[in-house]
């Protein structure tokens, strides 16, 4: 049974890691592979833009890596020997030029992977933290990367697949990459956002499995609907995308978050979260989430819905013959199955109970079989950033009701 003071790093944590860095590292060589054959083939307009979204999403992560290890680099000040894969934040030139480089983020993977494997064979408490530190912020960064690259490029494929009525090998592998990429995210992201309460218990095999999926049924009729509306309108997307952004901005803005360090960072933060909402759910703000969500979807709904309805309008109906129908009963069916598939995840596999009702119980058992982590609050190494997010997902229980309710009252 674990006490209060206890930290666990399972064998499930680490091979969290692992599995974001290889999906990480894959959708990278999916990118490469698309970006060679387009140049190869002659078509450098094509190449050039896959090209510059992905130095652009790599800058923006950069950038976000940078200013956190910058902000936060009192509390990873150790001696080599605590943390070798980053004792170059010490001085911090090291670090800033891998940053200029573009590897600050596979550093922050290499470094988990080391003091992660450390805690999970050593049990050490110290380099749990640390670890649990740097997945909170790789999962994030993650999150962001995956946005800024692989939505934009999915929408771009498609619509060039859809352009031309062919698609090729290295087309199939990038589509279902980065489809596969977004969806892991969002739930590597939703495991850490639990892991940085300290009454929060972590997702079961069954509940990340469904959380997974919805995720992917969700994403996959917005980033259609995207692209068959740029095959017939084009250049008016980006009119679309503007509008959505500027209000997903607004929004983010008029709730005052305090995520960042300074000023400055705190509205490239809102900027990049108003991003992230234009194709995906993200709370970045304490409230009522479950209206926001019914809200947003209800929105996203009916956008796609107008998106899908004006293709379908003006398209080409001798060129799109072969997939207009099909495709459409697709995008309508896995939204839907997308919103039966969160229902359920809310309704039987949200874990609903909280580390405190756990303790509260005879069962000590249990705190194994959910695979629960306790989180010392009073730890040297808390990440702020993470714990602000994780605020905005689940309400913190009432003090009155601390020992006597058994339901977790939460957010969705």
């Amino acid at each position: 049974m674990a006490t209060g003071d206890e930290l666990r790093f399972s064998a499930l944590d680490l091979i969290f890691i692992w599995m974001g860095l290889a999906t990480f590292l894959l959708d990278l060589g999916t990118d490469a592979w698309v970006v060679v054959c387009f140049f190869l083939r002659g078509d450098y307009f094509w190449g050039g833009a896959v090209l510059f979204l992905v130095l652009f999403c790599s800058l923006v992560v950069q950038l976000f890596s940078w200013c956190w290890f910058a902000g936060d680099r009192e509390k990873l000040q150790v001696s080599s020997e605590q943390l070798p894969a980053l004792k170059s934040t010490v001085g911090g030139r090291v670090l800033r030029l891998l940053h200029g480089l573009q590897l600050g983020f596979l550093v922050r993977y290499v470094a988990a992977l080391e003091v992660g494997f450390r805690a999970y064979k050593e049990k050490n408490a110290r380099d749990l933290q640390y670890t649990t530190y740097l997945v909170s912020d790789i999962s994030m960064l993650r999150l962001f990367e995956i946005i800024f690259e692989s939505a934009p490029q999915l929408t771009l494929m498609l619509y060039i697949i859809m352009l031309r009525n062919q698609v090729e090998l290295h087309q199939y592998f990038s589509i279902v990459a980065s489809f596969l990429s977004i969806a892991w995210a969002l739930l590597d992201f939703q495991k850490a956002l639990r892991e940085s309460l300290a009454d929060k218990i972590s997702l079961r095999f069954m509940s990340a499995v469904f959380y997974f999926m919805f995720n992917l049924l969700f994403i996959c009729p917005r980033i259609f609907s995207i692209a068959l509306f740029t095959t017939v309108f084009k250049l008016y997307v980006l009119l679309h995308f503007a509008l959505i952004w500027l209000s997903m901005f607004v929004w983010a803005w008029q709730k005052g978050t305090d995520f960042m360090n300074s000023r400055p960072e705190e509205v490239f933060y809102r900027g990049t979260v108003a991003v992230v909402l234009y194709f995906t759910w993200l709370n970045i703000a304490e409230g009522k989430t479950n209206i926001r969500q019914i809200i947003y979807h209800s929105f996203m709904a009916v956008d796609c819905s107008i998106l899908v309805g004006f293709w379908w309008l003006y398209r080409d109906p001798v060129l799109t013959t072969t997939y207009s129908l099909p495709l459409l009963i697709t995008i309508l069916s896995s939204y839907l199955l997308g919103v039966i598939v969160k229902c359920i995840y809310y309704k039987y596999l949200h874990p609903t109970v909280t580390a405190e009702d756990l303790l509260t119980t005879d069962e000590t058992d249990s705190l194994e079989e959910v695979g629960f982590r306790s989180i010392c609050e009073s730890r040297s190494l808390i990440n702020k950033r993470m714990k602000i997010l994780a605020n905005s997902f689940y309400s913190p229980k009432p003090e009155g009701n601390k020992h006597h309710s058994n339901i977790e009252e939460t957010k969705i």
